[in-house]
């Protein structure tokens, strides 16, 4: 299995761009899934401790280890990658076995900032998103993807192209 971790800031198109792959790879012969890390931190009350840590940790490795049990070819875990140790913390997560490669979407921060600010639901530009914008755009990773002036879908054939996906 190939697990493609895609990564960027809140906001920059992730979750849109992994939605354009599955499109892309329903005309090609691998199986691909998607996780995103930010749902697996879906709960109530709201709080990050050890206790919630180690569940969204268990979620992941469970979809990981299920994924590879069934067969999937790629596995995309979309995250706001911030750091290389974000990186090699979903790595340790993975079945022994999984290739893995990571893609980092970068965008100039005007082009971030209205993408981040048209979701109706997302909240302003402040500086804890600025900050993670700024993190984001300087995490190490296997490719970068430079986003500025492309559709979800232009953007999603690069990551294609870059993983190797075969598309018909």
């Amino acid at each position: 299995m190939l697990a493609v971790m895609l990564g960027g800031a809140p906001g920059i198109g992730k979750s849109t761009v992994a939605r354009r792959l599955l499109e892309l790879a329903g005309h090609g012969s691998n199986l691909v899934q998607w996780v995103d890390v930010d749902s697996l931190w879906l709960h109530q009350p709201w709080r990050v401790d050890a206790r919630m840590t180690t569940m969204v940790q268990s979620n992941l490795r469970a979809v990981a280890d299920h994924a590879a049990q069934a067969g999937i070819d790629v596995l995309v875990i979309t995250w706001v990658f911030q750091s290389a140790e974000m990186h090699h913390l979903v790595t340790t997560l993975l079945p022994s076995a999984t290739r893995v490669i990571s893609v980092q979407l970068h965008a100039g921060h005007e082009t971030w900032s209205r993408r981040f600010e048209a979701d109706p639901d997302r909240p302003s530009v402040s500086e804890f998103f600025d900050s993670r914008y700024s993190a984001a755009q300087v995490t190490p990773a296997d490719h970068v993807i430079a986003t500025d002036g492309l559709t979800p879908t232009e953007i999603a054939r690069q990551v294609a192209s870059v993983i190797a996906l075969g598309l018909a």
